[in-house]
């Protein structure tokens, strides 16, 4: 699977830390500013002009994060209800030959599909997502046998010319997923989010005049909806384990095991 800290770490311990970092962040910054001691005649505009940039610069980041874990959703989803549709087509292929010859195509495609379901269940096991990988690869080995074999004898073009073709796309989009499933938000892109999140609380309470009890409302607020927001950006860029999760997809695979 993966060993980036990011992405093996749950979404909601990484926004818990960030909340509560942005928190303490606030008065650190408010602390610092003390210690310079600046005097109420020295100009503020230009600082106040770069608070609010960084503010700028930190939505910008947010929403073109939000973004690419949107897309990735969307691509994940839409990627896994296409395989469904390939291995359906593929299965009504086995139709086409002789009762001994279907059934055994039958038993081979149940055993590639429950490998199917099986490697999307265990997303976060890479044990278990070892052995259903594994156990898929197996049995599209054992479909492309016994379709090569059947394609060499008498009276078995017409079949061949429907069944390979259907095992290709079915192997290729395989393929395509594993690719998919691998490709993600870059991890610097979420280091830039937690650290302009940090330096903005920071910098927050480096300017701050005082901060009153009433203050620390605005601020807790700020920090939660900062952190909801960045979780859900990153569950979204995790379609196979996080809440909002790419089941539907999933689903139209598992349903495939009815026909059986």
């Amino acid at each position: 699977m993966d060993t980036s800290l990011i992405h093996r770490t749950d979404a909601l311990v990484l926004c818990l830390f960030l909340f509560i970092a942005m928190i303490i962040m606030v008065p650190l910054g408010r602390m610092f500013g003390k210690m310079w001691k600046q005097e109420e005649t020295e100009p503020k505009g230009g600082v106040g002009s770069l608070l609010g940039a960084l503010f700028g610069l930190s939505g910008f980041i947010l929403a073109f994060t939000f973004g690419m874990s949107g897309a990735r959703y969307s691509n994940v989803r839409d990627i896994i209800v296409e395989e469904s549709n390939d291995i359906g087509t593929a299965l009504l292929r086995s139709d086409l030959y002789s009762d001994s010859v279907r059934d055994a195509f039958r038993a081979d495609f149940k055993t590639y599909i429950e490998a199917r379901v099986a490697y999307y269940n265990s997303a976060t096991d890479t044990v278990l997502y070892n052995k259903a990988k594994n156990d898929a690869i197996k049995a599209g080995d054992a479909l492309w046998a016994g379709a090569i074999q059947q394609s060499k004898l008498p009276n078995m073009l017409i079949p061949s010319n429907q069944m390979i073709p259907a095992l290709n796309t079915m192997f290729d989009i395989a393929t395509t997923v594993e690719t998919t499933l691998q490709a993600r938000v870059p991890d610097p892109i979420v280091y830039m989010l937690f650290l302009l999140a940090l330096v903005t609380s920071f910098i927050g309470g480096f300017t701050s005049s005082a901060i009153r009890r009433k203050d620390w409302i605005v601020i807790v607020v700020f920090a939660l909806f900062s952190s909801m927001v960045t979780y859900i950006t990153l569950d979204l860029g995790r379609p196979m384990r996080g809440i909002m999760n790419a089941k539907i997809g999933q689903q139209q695979i598992e349903n495939l095991l009815k026909s059986f």
